[in-house]
């Protein structure tokens, strides 16, 4: 019998027998149903917390698409309005810019014809005081003084 032992215990068919009541005992412990269970409810959470995952980066990008649905035209909007508001103050300063002009050369008009005539009153004013003292030497190198004298007198009463 000895010699039967020997030969089941070198065979392999004895170690297989050995491992398969190791593993059999092994499985009982593990409990393998509730560990697969326990898996199986890890990896059908997973799959959810994707299908959310996936579900609210779809929100995101229809939101995304949404908001930026209108851009190019609100872009293109607010483009024009500046181009309309550059436009109007372009406008109203050129406006204003020949008002001044047109003011500033209409008091230039009036400062040369004030100087105008400021200048035509002195040259009469002068002439004439040029003409009464040459009418003066006139008449006093042809009459005498008394006469001249009186001559003045009444030519300056008659200016005044």
């Amino acid at each position: 019998m000895t010699n039967f032992w020997d030969i089941i215990v070198e065979t392999n068919t004895f170690n297989f027998a050995i491992l398969a009541i190791i593993i059999a005992v092994v499985l009982t412990k593990i409990n393998i149903p509730e560990l697969t269970e326990k898996i199986r409810k890890e990896i059908a959470k997973q799959i959810e917390n994707a299908r959310l995952e996936k579900q609210n980066a779809q929100d995101e990008l229809k939101s995304a698409k949404r908001i930026t649905k209108n851009t190019d035209t609100e872009v293109n909007e607010k483009l024009q309005g500046a181009k309309n508001n550059a436009k109007l103050l372009s406008d109203e300063i050129k406006k204003n810019t020949e008002e001044q002009i047109q003011n500033i050369n209409a008091n230039i008009e009036r400062v040369i014809s004030s100087e105008e005539k400021k200048m035509s009153a002195k040259l009469k004013s002068d002439t004439m005081k040029n003409a009464i003292e040459l009418a003066r030497q006139d008449i006093t190198s042809k009459l005498d003084t008394k006469l001249h004298e009186k001559l003045i007198e009444q030519s300056i009463k008659e200016l005044s």
